[in-house]
């Protein structure tokens, strides 16, 4: 469904040139789940947003393919992008706060991506719901509302994004997203701020559009645990790279980039016997001075003189599992 090939989005700022997203190839079949993990500002929702071309000013997409159904998204003309933007490919950003507007009431939000797709007009709308648009509308979102489990719809469709707690914003950003059944679903942390119960809620959630619909889904987050019980394959990013990707089962019982390694290793366990947690140390670096060689260099154990000084390919180690890392070491968790 989704092949990306050597992505790069970059930053001019007066620090230097910020490599956002360098260099980064990824794949997603039909109907999988794939996991987007690392640190705060690894390059995770700039991947996201490449893919749409929605990059703030005044970043901008360098090199790369990306291709959405065999067709390559950075060819396309702007107009042929809005059109793909939420019917074809939808996105759930992170912080529903400042996603939904406040002075309208969530129903018309809602009800907005179907008004700007023409969704209402198509033959197989109209025999569902009747030719009345604007009845038509109304009968749609009152579905997703309730498909997303947003409780007592007639309510709340009149009700503003303030009077909605926080997992229902949640909910009702993945409503205008499911809106026009896309193909491919990006969840940009949809489950940050929230509390572990309602954190399962929206996953359990995003399983089932999965599950009924065959939606391609990226869940982008920076808890391992989440990507380990919901996504089929995990990609890791580090410092705007990709670092690690392979089958959920693969990169969390047999993880071989340090990085990974460090990061579950950082995991709290619950056990009988104590153990402190192992923290990666040093500092995330600064994507506008970075040098030549392994971004992860200066915090990894297994370093060696030439992690420094030369570029690190990804490596396949096996079929389905690839390292960026010239030691790809086995060390057990």
């Amino acid at each position: 469904m989704l092949v990306i090939k050597n992505l790069s989005t970059h930053f001019p700022t007066e620090r230097g040139l910020v490599k956002a997203v360098n260099n980064v190839s990824l794949s997603l079949a039909t109907g999988e789940i794939l996991g987007l993990v690392g640190e705060s500002g690894c390059g995770k929702s700039m991947t996201l947003l490449s893919i749409l071309r929605l990059i703030p000013f005044p970043g901008k997409i360098v090199g790369g393919e990306v291709f959405f159904r065999g067709s390559n998204l950075l060819e396309k003309k702007p107009a042929e992008m809005r059109a793909l933007r939420g019917q074809d490919i939808a996105m759930v950003f992170q912080d529903p706060m400042t996603t939904l507007n406040p002075v309208f009431k969530v129903g018309e939000q809602i009800g907005e991506s179907l008004r700007i797709h023409g969704a209402m007009g198509k033959e197989s709308f109209r025999r569902r719901y009747g030719d009345n648009k604007k009845i038509a509308e109304k009968e749609r979102v009152l579905e997703l509302m309730k498909e997303v489990g947003i409780p007592s719809v007639d309510e709340r469709y009149h009700e503003y994004p303030h009077q909605f707690s926080g997992g229902m914003q949640q909910r009702a950003l993945i409503a205008i997203a499911l809106s026009c059944n896309p193909q491919l679903l990006l969840a940009d942390e949809p489950t940050t701020a929230l509390d572990v119960t309602i954190q399962a809620q929206i996953l359990s959630l995003l399983e089932q559009i999965n599950r009924e619909h065959g939606t391609g889904i990226i869940l982008v987050t920076h808890d391992l645990g989440v990507a380990a019980e919901f996504c089929q394959r995990i990609a890791v990013m580090y410092a705007g790279s990709l670092v690690e990707v392979g089958p959920t089962d693969v990169v969390i019982g047999e993880p071989r980039h340090p990085y990974t390694i460090g990061l579950l290793r950082s995991i709290p366990k619950i056990s009988s016997k104590k153990e402190k947690i192992k923290p990666i140390y040093g500092n995330v670096p600064d994507l506008a001075g970075l040098a030549g060689g392994c971004p992860f260099a200066p915090r990894c154990e297994v370093v060696k003189d030439a992690c420094y000084s030369e570029d690190i390919p990804m490596r396949q180690i096996s079929d389905d599992h690839q390292v960026r890392c010239l030691n790809v070491p086995g060390h057990s968790v």
